[in-house]
C-alpha cells in the first residue's frame, strides 16, 4: 500500500472517531436522568412526597408523583432523600476582593498593603455612578464563584458597594471560568445605599429630581409639524384682444414697412436679505446657529429608567431609623420596582418591624440577615422575619458570600423554625423570594416544568440536623466537588 493510502486511511479513521465521539456525548447530553422516590420542595406548590423528577437537557421536563420514568433514562434512586431548588445569593461581594496571594516572606510594619471591604453602613461618601458596571471591577480568576457552587448556590447577585448610588449589579452564573462566562446580566438591578448625613441625602433627592425631570421629558409628546405652504398658483394671463377699427391699415408711401414699436424693458426683482450688499462700514452679521444639545447624564438615565419600571432596585438600609430618613429625603411619590436589603441590624436604631406599615405601602419584599435581633438597649430578643411575614410581606434571606457562612444557613433557618417561622417560608427566602429580586424567577428559584434544572439534593430534610447537602446540580449537570 502506498504512503498516501496509508495517510488517507489513517484521515478517514480519525474523522470516523471524532464523529463517533461528538455523537456519543450528544446523546449523553440529551440522555434525561430521573430522580425517584424523592421528597421534593417544589417551593411553588406544595411538598411531593415520593415524587419522580425528570430533567433533559439542562431543563425539568417533569415533576410529579405519578410521573413515569423515560426509557432510557438515568435513574437516580433518591429514597429518603429531599430535592429543593439551588440556593439564590441575592446580596453578594463575592470577586471584588483580589485574590489572595500567600507569601512566606515577612511584612514590614506598615508597609504590607492589606484589601479593606468597601463599608456597608450608612458612613463614608455618597456615591453619583448609577451607570457603573460593577463587573468590571470584578476580579473573575479566583475559585471562590467554584466554592459557592459546591455549597449549593446556583445563581450568585454581585452587588455594588457603599452609599448612594454605587453602580448597577450583576447576576452571575458560578460555574463560569471567565469574565464573559460568568456574567448572565451586568444590569440586573440598580443599586441604593441609604446615607443618613445631610449631603448624603441631598444627594439622593437632587439624582431622583433630575430622574423625574428626564422622565417627564420623555413622556412629553412630540410637537405638531406645520405643514408645508404650498405656492399660489397665478391664472395664466391672456393676450391682449385686438379690436378691430373698421379701416384698412395705410401702406407707406414710399413702400417700406413702419419701424416696429421698441420692447419695453422687464423690471428687475427686487435682492433678497442676503443678496444685499453689505455695507463695509458695518459689521458683517454672522448666521444664526442652532445651540448644541447637553448630553444627557447616564446615571440621571439609568435611575429614569427606574422610575418608568424598566428596572429594578434593591435599597440597602440598616434599621428602621435608616428607612426614616430616606423618607425626609425622597419623596413618597418616587416609586419604582425594589427590594429593601436590611443587611445589619442597628440595635441602636430600631429593628425593621417597627416600620412594617411603610414597607407595606412600598409592596416590596425584604432581605433580612438569618438571625433573630434585640431590641435597641434591651436584651429582648425579636423575630423581625415572623413579623413581616405575619403582616404579610414577603421576606428573603441573605445568604453569605464565603462557603462557610453558605454552609451555616440552614441552621439559621432551623432556629428562625423553631422560634415560629413556618418552614415553606424559610425555604422559599432562600430560592424563589431573591430570584424575583434579581429578576431570573422565570428560570430558577422553583421545582417547575420548563424551568432550569438547578437542583440541591438532601440526605433528609434540609431544616433537620440529620439532613445534609449530597450534591449540586447546575442546569441539569451535577457539580463535582474538588475537595
Amino acid at each position: 500500500m502506498s504512503m498516501r493510502n496509508t495517510n488517507t486511511l489513517l484521515i478517514l479513521s480519525a474523522l470516523a472517531a471524532l464523529t463517533c465521539a461528538t455523537t456519543t456525548a450528544t446523546a449523553q447530553s440529551a440522555r434525561p436522568t430521573a430522580f425517584t422516590n424523592a421528597r421534593i420542595h417544589t417551593v411553588s406548590g406544595e411538598t411531593i412526597e415520593n415524587g419522580t423528577l425528570v430533567i433533559k437537557n439542562g431543563k425539568i421536563e417533569a415533576v410529579g408523583k405519578d410521573v413515569v420514568v423515560p426509557a432510557g433514562a438515568k435513574v437516580v434512586d433518591a429514597t429518603g432523600k429531599t430535592i429543593m431548588p439551588g440556593l439564590v445569593s441575592a446580596w453578594s461581594a463575592a470577586g471584588l476582593r483580589p485574590p489572595t496571594v500567600r507569601s512566606n516572606t515577612p511584612q514590614r510594619g506598615g508597609r504590607g498593603r492589606r484589601f479593606r471591604p468597601t463599608s456597608r453602613g450608612s458612613s463614608g461618601s455618597t456615591s453619583s455612578k448609577a451607570a457603573t458596571k460593577v463587573i468590571d471591577g470584578m476580579y473573575a480568576r479566583q475559585p471562590i464563584f467554584g466554592q459557592l457552587l459546591e455549597v449549593g448556590v446556583t445563581s450568585l447577585a454581585l452587588t455594588p458597594q457603599g452609599s448612594g448610588f454605587p453602580g448597577l449589579g450583576a447576576v452571575l452564573n458560578p460555574a463560569g471560568k471567565s469574565r464573559d462566562e460568568l456574567s448572565l446580566n451586568d444590569e440586573a438591578f440598580v443599586q441604593i445605599g441609604m446615607q443618613r448625613s445631610a449631603g448624603g441625602k441631598k444627594v439622593l433627592k437632587d439624582m431622583f429630581e433630575k430622574a423625574k425631570k428626564a422622565v417627564e421629558e420623555r413622556e412629553k409628546p412630540p410637537a405638531p409639524k406645520e405643514p408645508a405652504k404650498k405656492p399660489e398658483a397665478k391664472p395664466a394671463g391672456k393676450p391682449a384682444e385686438v379690436k378691430p377699427t373698421g379701416k384698412p391699415a395705410e401702406k407707406p408711401k414710399d413702400g417700406k414697412e413702419p419701424p416696429k414699436p421698441a420692447p419695453k424693458p422687464t423690471p428687475k426683482p427686487a435682492p433678497k436679505e442676503s443678496e444685499k450688499k453689505q455695507d463695509p462700514k458695518k459689521p458683517a452679521t454672522p448666521p444664526k446657529k442652532t445651540p448644541p444639545k447637553k448630553p444627557k447624564d447616564p446615571n440621571v438615565e439609568v435611575l429614569a429608567d427606574l422610575l418608568q419600571g424598566k428596572r429594578r432596585a434593591i435599597l440597602q438600609i440598616a434599621s428602621a431609623a435608616d428607612l426614616l430618613h430616606w423618607r425626609t429625603a425622597v419623596d413618597d411619590d418616587v416609586k419604582f420596582p425594589r427590594m429593601v436589603a436590611v443587611l445589619r441590624h442597628d440595635s441602636n436604631s430600631g429593628t425593621i418591624d417597627m416600620v412594617t406599615e411603610h414597607l407595606k405601602k412600598w409592596e416590596c419584599s425584604v432581605l433580612l440577615p438569618p438571625s433573630l435581633s434585640t431590641l435597641p438597649r434591651t436584651q429582648h430578643l425579636t423575630h423581625p422575619a415572623k413579623k413581616l411575614h405575619d403582616a404579610g410581606i414577603e421576606i428573603g434571606f441573605a445568604i453569605g458570600e464565603s462557603p462557610a457562612a453558605v454552609r451555616n444557613i440552614f441552621f439559621s433557618l432551623m432556629e428562625l423554625v423553631r422560634s415560629g417561622l413556618p418552614a415553606d417560608v424559610a425555604i422559599k427566602a432562600v430560592t424563589q423570594v431573591p430570584a424575583k429580586a434579581l429578576g431570573i424567577d422565570k428560570r430558577t428559584g422553583t421545582i417547575e416544568v420548563g424551568k432550569d434544572a438547578d437542583l440541591l439534593l438532601f440526605s433528609g430534610d434540609p431544616l433537620s440536623p440529620v439532613g445534609k447537602l449530597e450534591q449540586v446540580w447546575l442546569r441539569g449537570s451535577r457539580v463535582e466537588s474538588k475537595k
